[in-house]
């Protein structure tokens, strides 16, 4: 248990000097921090069109076309400058997706993104995986599982033999399964006991790292969605951000250590 929960605090420990050094870089090189902040205002515009916000879509290109004027434009070779003067007036009249995909890698000839912003996608996908492994072990060192399935078992047979009585109207044996309601809560505090002890020891650290990704990439389009997706009570879909990129992988992928170390 040990040697994961100090591993876990050395991802977490090398996550913020990682992501620290990229953002102290990043301040020292002002033009890259520029068109990094450029690339993510237009990055939101596009989220904003795919949602059907026009005016939103515009008012965030008339922001990136201010902060490339005051930040850019002066350090830039006069035929690019120009092309990229010319799309950002051409696309606050008239915002086309396809045109801000051709203007954003204009702008880009600029300067590159840093390592950190330009392979986000993996960046978390490699912490995800680290995070969930680091996880799954601490279940399996700590948690009882032969208990565990034992309990469960037990009660899936209880309600099993509760329904069946049920559905053919014995109320003695009704009553008779009603009576170990007392032993069920047991086993079912337990199983909650076991399964909740790693919780406490990488709960921490856990936020942690993910407080410290969503930190550093707010904001950030970590991936495109090819299509939109009409979401319940959250809205129109059209890329992955941070927090939804890290849940996805994370819990994607402590199924699948689940599956194969615990095998519950």
């Amino acid at each position: 248990m040990k040697k994961e929960m100090i591993v876990l605090l050395i991802v977490a420990a090398l996550s913020l000097s990682v992501l620290s050094t990229g953002s102290v870089r990043a301040q020292g090189e002002n033009t890259q921090a520029t068109v990094t902040m450029v690339v993510r205002t237009l990055d939101t515009s596009i989220s904003s069109l795919r949602k059907g916000d026009n005016d939103g879509a515009k008012s965030l290109i008339g922001q990136a076309s201010g902060e490339y004027d005051s930040n850019l434009s002066s350090n830039v070779e006069n035929s690019l400058d120009n092309k990229i003067k010319s799309a950002f007036n051409l696309l606050e009249v008239n915002p086309v997706e396809e045109n801000i995909f051709a203007l954003r890698a204009d702008i880009l000839q600029i300067t590159s993104l840093s390592p950190l912003y330009a392979y986000s996608l993996f960046i978390i996908l490699g912490v995800s995986v680290v995070v969930s492994l680091l996880a799954t072990l601490l279940n399996k060192r700590m948690v009882n599982w032969n208990l565990v399935r034992k309990n469960k078992a037990e009660i899936a047979k209880y309600q099993k033999e509760l329904r069946e009585a049920m559905s053919k109207r014995d109320m003695k044996e009704v009553h008779k399964l009603q009576q170990r309601r007392g032993e069920m809560s047991k086993l079912q505090g337990e199983m909650f006991s076991q399964t909740f002890k790693p919780t406490i020891v990488y709960l921490i650290p856990m936020m942690f790292i993910y407080l410290l990704l969503f930190n550093f990439y707010s904001g950030w389009v970590i991936a495109w969605l090819p299509f939109s997706i009409d979401i319940p009570f959250l809205g129109r879909l059209v890329a992955f951000g941070v927090g939804l990129w890290y849940f996805i992988t994370s819990f994607g992928f402590s199924q699948i250590f689940r599956k194969i170390m615990i095998r519950d």
